[in-house]
């Protein structure tokens, strides 16, 4: 037993003796003081355990009574002020203990890493967008101009017209140049079927052509003019320029008869190809008839039929070397000849 216990047992023997009834006030104060001074030890004791100093600096009071006055004075006892800063102290330890594990805990999560790492590749990219976009105006305004404008893939269309159409770019900064302007000016040259245009640093604008690639060639009140493989008619003929001829109601790109026909062309070989004069409808317009060289004729059986253009033009090449007028290869397997 502690001796302030003792003397409490020893006070409170001695107030029995003198009073068996009521304390006086006195012995109450006294009897509060030895108690909120226990209270003080303990509270002293579980601070030191807890490693928390009082909330004045001392582990506790240096004179019990001093103690006692400024508890008075500032109207609140030590040992709910001493184990309120306790206990908050170790709340917050175990919220940053606790939130150091939920961390720990995180980092472990494979979904949380992924979120990391595509958080981090979206910000670096986000970053090389607006350093690239920086550099790109930086080279708009002040970059090298434009020294040659320089057109290759030309055969057929004189490259003084790309060159007009591309127009001057001379001395315009490269990274400047309206790409996608030059490429649709270009476009509308006919015979262009596709135009790229690049730059070639330091100082030169590249615009590569893509010509039309002539099929057949269609009677026109303006003359004949050239159709390509996709039956787009584009451009007059040249004189001297030999190539069947589309003997159909409509010749467009959209139109299926048209397709069908430069399809069949595209399949003859060259030596029969080089035969060929002209392409028409047969009978109720559901077949291709050919017209040859020499008088002759090819009857080439259905058009919507075009998985049978190969073997036809197969079979066609071999044919044309017997003596004959007219030819009937509608049936790869079964052709026939004769002379009307």
């Amino acid at each position: 037993m502690s001796s302030d216990e003792q003397d409490t047992g020893d006070d409170r023997a001695r107030d029995g003796a003198r009073s068996p009834g009521r304390r006086d006030p006195e012995q109450e104060r006294r009897a509060a003081e030895r108690a909120r001074r226990i209270r003080e030890r303990r509270a002293a004791e579980r601070r030191a355990a807890a490693g928390t100093p009082a909330a004045d600096g001392h582990d506790e009071p240096d004179d019990p009574e001093d103690a006692d006055d400024r508890a008075a004075d500032t109207g609140e006892a030590a040992e709910p002020a001493g184990r309120g800063s306790g206990r908050g102290a170790a709340a917050a330890v175990r919220e940053r203990t606790a939130a150091r594990a939920a961390e720990r805990s995180r980092s472990r999560d494979p979904r949380y890493r992924r979120r990391r790492l595509v958080a981090l590749l979206a910000t670096a990219a986000v970053v090389l967008l607006g350093v690239s976009a920086a550099g790109w105006w930086a080279l708009g305004r002040y970059g090298p101009p434009v020294a040659t404008v320089r057109v290759d893939g030309t055969r057929q269309i004189p490259v003084r017209d790309v060159e007009d159409a591309a127009g001057d770019q001379t001395g315009v900064p490269l990274a400047a140049v309206d790409t996608d302007g030059v490429a649709a000016r270009v476009s509308a040259i006919p015979g262009v079927a596709a135009v790229e245009v690049d730059r070639s640093w330091p100082d030169t604008l590249v615009v590569a052509v893509t010509e039309r690639t002539p099929a057949a060639l269609l009677d026109t009140p303006d003359g004949p003019k050239l159709v390509d493989v996709t039956g787009f008619v584009y451009r007059d003929a040249p004189p001297d320029v030999r190539l069947p001829r589309l003997q159909l109601p409509r010749v467009a790109p959209d139109d299926p008869a048209t397709l069908a026909a430069v399809g069949v062309l595209q399949a003859l070989p060259v030596p029969v190809r080089d035969q060929v004069q002209t392409l028409s409808l047969g009978g109720g317009g559901s077949t291709f008839e050919l017209g040859l060289t020499e008088d002759r004729r090819v009857l080439w059986g259905p058009w919507s039929d075009t998985d049978q253009a190969a073997a036809r033009a197969r079979v066609l090449g071999p044919v044309l070397q017997r003596e004959g007028a007219v030819y009937d290869v509608s049936s790869p397997s079964l052709v026939t000849v004769r002379q009307r």
